[in-house]
């Protein structure tokens, strides 16, 4: 994509509010794992953290609109990097100018009769203490081990983690909202 690329990339640093240095360090981690994980480390993004199979985790881990913003960036350039064509390619200019952070309406939860296809990410699978999980993000759709199904809708997750509580683990949705337990979402029959 050569210069194209470049431009793009600044288009995103100013859509999300990020540097175009920062941005680059996303854009370089994405390139070297062709797309599939980044970690980073800038004051811009929180101190360290990592992105892998649509999992964020910052530093700065209560901070619900950088989390927003950075997943938004992510989301944009990790299937551009995976992309065999493309090149590692810095960024020309390194200030930062400002830019609108993206709207995060959902999408509504549709034809659950069906378990949803894949989406181009793949859908996010992981497991949190022993609680295996699927979530398919297009569909608004969270789908665990034990076959429970859940609507995310309204929510915009960012991950799913666990949160201990009266000594019980208990699996959390990371939403724009905070924390959100997967027990308060609306079960699926």
């Amino acid at each position: 994509m050569g210069e194209g690329t470049a431009v793009f990339l600044e288009q995103a640093a100013q859509r999300y509010d990020f540097s175009n240095n920062a941005v680059d360090q996303i854009w370089q981690g994405l390139l070297h794992s062709k797309g599939r994980q980044v970690q980073f480390n800038s004051p811009e993004f929180g101190g360290q953290g990592q992105w892998q199979n649509g999992m964020l985790m910052i530093s700065d881990w209560n901070n619900h609109i950088l989390k927003t913003r950075l997943l938004g960036l992510i989301n944009e350039l990790a299937p551009l990097a995976s992309s065999a064509d493309v090149t590692y390619e810095p960024l020309l200019s390194a200030s930062s100018v400002p830019g609108q952070v993206p709207s995060s309406n959902p999408t509504n939860v549709t034809n659950l009769d069906e378990e949803p296809e894949k989406t181009p990410m793949g859908g996010w699978q992981g497991t949190q203490n022993g609680i295996s999980y699927v979530f398919y993000p297009e569909q608004s759709l969270l789908v665990l081990n034990s076959g429970e199904r859940y609507s995310t809708a309204p929510y915009f997750v960012l991950g799913l983690g666990q949160n201990q509580q009266q000594g019980r683990n208990t699996l959390v949705l990371l939403t724009d909202q905070g924390e959100i337990p997967v027990d308060q979402l609306t079960q699926i029959d």
